[in-house]
């Protein structure tokens, strides 16, 4: 392959794309895609009415009257506005997929911007599927072979790339744009995680920014605008001020569709299977003893305490992002409260008890736990009421690669969240084609339900 670049990596990921999307979806492969994306619309359309949302959208100058992209339950707008839009709506109450290898992320993430790029070339809906799929591989790739977590970086830094790749296949670049694209989106969208303690609203921005940034890469790509070069070698090249040295298999041949987790909980990855012991706890319990819970200790994992279980200000939650972010909060909101719905979440801020239940909370490391991250991701609860203990393990939420969620609770996930936005039967009729997602040939029926 001869292009106008010296950069290796660069090559490598472009190589690995084209024949990763090339590769044919057989059938094991297509249902783990078409999962994922039924997943994160899901999780889009019980965002899509939110105030916040909404907000975004006006800011933004969308009016929903024009365009050629849809925007779920919103209109039509630009291919950018479309997958910005859209991006938040999936990320808005954290509840898509997730991965964690030496780094963590949430590949689902680039979804949005492959509806959007898929939606404005015409494209069927294997070609999305198979342009998601290459991405998805890159992302996952990145996250297990470098280690721009521990240096700063948000994970949206990778879905820029990962978004980039997908783009580029569905808008049809050249080799050589391609090259540059990916060159650009590599100088152009590193992020800082930005939410360290406290989080704030750019939790549900910072990737849909990075698709933004995907596709106006792809633009300027595809009028033959040059990019940096090399980008990721050399000095003061990605590799040595993002990520650090980077070491990706990048086999087309590998199936990584599944790999990554989806999540029963609208809350961060680390309280999933926190939360679904709280709930088992509580049936065992029944309502009238929780309310009489002397004190809790959550065992898990040093990397969940880093992220969800450290920071004093998640004992004292002030915001959704940051409520949902702490295993001490989603556990106190699920024994007394018996059911996490996004709804709780805002409520449960507010709540005296909840409140009072949350400071009574106590995490800590079991390192057994620690050695069996991210193979496994497990957490106990220990709990005493009325002179009673209770206590339970899991090896990991439901929904991890572990416990994988069955086809018949993916749906019931999206089916529920769409119930409440556009009803119970068109709930039904949007799974059912979306289930089918592969065979569409006009996309902007998948995003119109």
């Amino acid at each position: 392959m001869s292009l106008a670049t010296s950069d290796s990596t660069t090559l490598a990921i472009l190589r690995f794309a084209r024949a990763a999307y090339e590769r044919p979806l057989d059938a094991s492969r297509r249902e783990a895609l078409t999962a994922r994306l039924m997943d994160a619309l899901g999780c889009a359309i019980a965002a899509s009415h939110d105030k916040e949302v909404r907000s975004v959208a006006t800011a933004l100058g969308f009016t929903g009257a024009g365009g050629p992209c849809s925007v779920l339950t919103l209109g039509h707008g630009t291919v950018d506005a479309a997958a910005f839009l859209n991006g938040l709506m999936v990320r808005f109450h954290d509840w898509n997929d997730t991965y964690v290898g030496r780094n963590g992320g949430h590949p689902s993430d680039i979804i949005a911007a492959a509806l959007a790029a898929g939606e404005e070339q015409g494209r069927t809906g294997d070609e999305v599927l198979r342009a998601i799929g290459a991405g998805q591989h890159l992302m996952l790739d990145m996250c297990d072979g470098s280690n721009a977590l521990s240096r700063g970086w948000d994970h949206a830094t990778y879905v820029g790339i990962a978004a980039t790749v997908a783009c580029a296949l569905l808008r049809g670049l050249n080799d050589a744009q391609f090259a540059h694209a990916i060159s650009m989106i590599a100088a152009a969208n590193n992020m800082l995680i930005a939410r360290s303690g406290k989080v704030s609203a750019w939790r549900s921005l910072a990737s849909p920014q990075a698709l933004r940034n995907a596709l106006f890469v792809t633009a300027l790509a595809k009028a033959d605008v040059s990019g940096p070069d090399p980008v990721f070698e050399g000095r003061l090249g990605f590799l040595e001020v993002v990520s650090g040295d980077i070491t990706m298999q990048l086999d087309p041949a590998r199936d990584r569709t599944g790999d990554t987790h989806l999540k029963r909980f609208p809350a961060v990855f680390h309280a999933q299977a926190p939360c679904e012991i709280a709930l088992n706890l509580r049936k065992q319990m029944g309502p009238d003893l929780v309310t009489m819970i002397d004190e809790i200790e959550v065992a898990t994992h040093a990397f969940a305490i880093f992220w969800a279980g450290k920071d004093p200000v998640l004992w004292e939650p002030e915001n959704r992002e940051t409520a949902d972010h702490s295993i001490a909060f989603m556990v106190a909101l699920a024994l007394l409260r018996g059911h996490v719905h996004h709804e709780d979440i805002e409520a449960g801020i507010h709540d005296a008890q909840v409140r009072a239940l949350t400071r009574r909370v106590r995490v800590v490391e079991d390192e057994g736990y620690s050695a069996r991250w991210p193979r496994e991701a497990p957490a106990r609860i220990t709990l005493s009421a009325g002179g009673q203990r209770f206590e339970q393990e899991l090896v990991a939420g439901m929904g991890h690669a572990a416990r994988p969620l069955a086809p018949e609770q993916r749906a019931e996930k999206l089916i529920h969240n769409a119930s409440a936005v556009i009803g119970e039967k068109r709930a039904q009729a949007w799974a059912d084609l979306l289930g089918g997602f592969a065979e569409l040939t006009d996309l902007s029926i998948a995003l119109r339900p």
